[in-house]
């Protein structure tokens, strides 16, 4: 595999490693927030960043792996409830 097409691979990893870290930090910040105490108008805004942030991110995994890679995981979710479901 040549370096160019190896970097072309591991390139849209990146991008979904990056939104993993703003959701993650996103969650975080509402953590700490509930644990502070904050008032109310303050947790609306961390709980809708965090909840923002996690859609954001499932949408860019959608975008960059192709959506049938959430297709094939519907249809492994199904399989197991299928299985489970006996």
């Amino acid at each position: 595999m040549s370096a160019r097409r190896e970097a072309g691979v591991r390139r849209p990893w990146r991008w979904i490693a990056l939104g993993g870290v703003v959701c993650l930090l996103a969650w975080i910040a509402m953590a700490v927030g509930l644990a502070l105490g904050v008032d109310r108008a303050t947790r609306i805004v961390l709980v809708t960043v965090a909840a923002f942030a996690t859609e954001g991110l499932v949408w860019l995994s959608a975008f960059l792996l192709g959506l049938r890679v959430f297709e094939a995981r519907q249809r492994l979710w199904q399989a197991l409830r299928a299985r489970f479901a006996r």
